[in-house]
């Protein structure tokens, strides 16, 4: 059965990676003809947009796991954050979970896992808001289902964070493991907070892809919320896409069909290529600088 789901999901993204390619294909000679403003400037900037975005969530997550009692340094908490954040490359999802457990031995693993799933959920509660707030001035620009999946979204996983809803899923699942429950939980007020400094990386990452945007074809600002909310809402699609490392392909497609409504297809394209180039580069960057800074500093306080 397992070997089976694995064929299923693979099936699946080649489906969708092809998909992709031949709508690349199939637009290649506009491509070629577009006339390309490229300014390198743009891409620098996007690539600190995005950096920062990172570096704000890890910020965050040293503070949910602070709010658990797991009191890690910064620079151990950065590193395993961005170790586990690579393990999304590999379909499935669960390979993010198990690398941030592999990275946090001598810690407790439920709560860990907790953690982990209350960042999941308040990051998904995050991008369903910005989404509902970008998109309401987006007029016919985007598909209108997709605020309906927004709007959904929102309420599901804002209501999935109050506590007491919170602690019954947590204790069910415990019982499934036969492991004791967690009974201490953050304050609601706190885990809202969460969301709303989420929503501020997501701000960043969408100035990233502006930025990108802007390195090939001039881009009003005034679209600066609607191509933040429709970078976010392709993320909720390709979250949803389980075969999918990372939603690869997905994010992809989602963008290719909303953004040309009103920027250049050629740009587009191009553009949400190079952003997916980016955003990787950025998280290997900043993983090997974590890694490599931690090391020091460890051999360095022996």
């Amino acid at each position: 059965m397992a070997n089976r789901r694995a064929w299923y999901s693979w099936l699946l993204l080649i489906l969708v990676l092809s998909a992709v390619t031949w709508l690349i294909l199939h637009n290649l000679d506009e491509i070629v003809q577009y006339n390309f403003r490229f300014k390198w400037r743009y891409l620098k900037l996007s690539f600190l947009f995005v950096s920062a975005a990172y570096l704000v969530m890890v910020f965050i997550w040293t503070r949910l796991t602070l709010s658990f009692g797991l009191d890690a340094p910064m620079l151990k908490a950065g590193k395993a954050w961005f170790l586990s954040q690579l393990g999304k490359y590999v379909p499935g999802k669960v390979t993010l979970l198990l690398v941030r457990l592999d990275t946090y031995r001598g810690y407790s693993k439920q709560k860990i896992a907790v953690a982990t799933g209350i960042e999941y959920i308040a990051l998904l509660a995050s991008a369903s808001v910005l989404v509902l707030v970008a998109l309401a001035s987006a007029s016919q620009t985007v598909p209108y289902y997709i605020r309906w999946v927004a709007g959904v979204g929102a309420v599901l996983f804002l209501s999935l964070l109050w506590p007491p809803l919170l602690m019954r899923f947590v204790s069910w699942v415990s019982k499934l493991l036969t492991r004791e429950p967690i009974e201490e939980f953050p304050p609601y007020g706190l885990l809202l907070r969460f969301v709303g400094a989420y929503m501020f990386s997501s701000l960043l990452h969408g100035m990233g892809l502006f930025f990108v945007l802007n390195s090939f074809s001039p881009v009003n600002f005034r679209y600066f919320l609607t191509i933040t909310g429709a970078y976010y809402a392709a993320g909720l699609i390709g979250v949803s896409a389980v075969f999918a490392p990372s939603g690869i392909g997905v994010r992809e497609g989602v963008l290719f069909l909303i953004l040309p409504a009103f920027i250049p297809k050629p740009a587009v394209i191009v553009g949400v290529i190079t952003m997916r180039l980016i955003t990787t580069t950025a998280e290997l960057f900043l993983a090997g600088v974590f890694v490599v800074t931690e090391k020091i500093w460890a051999k360095r306080s022996k």
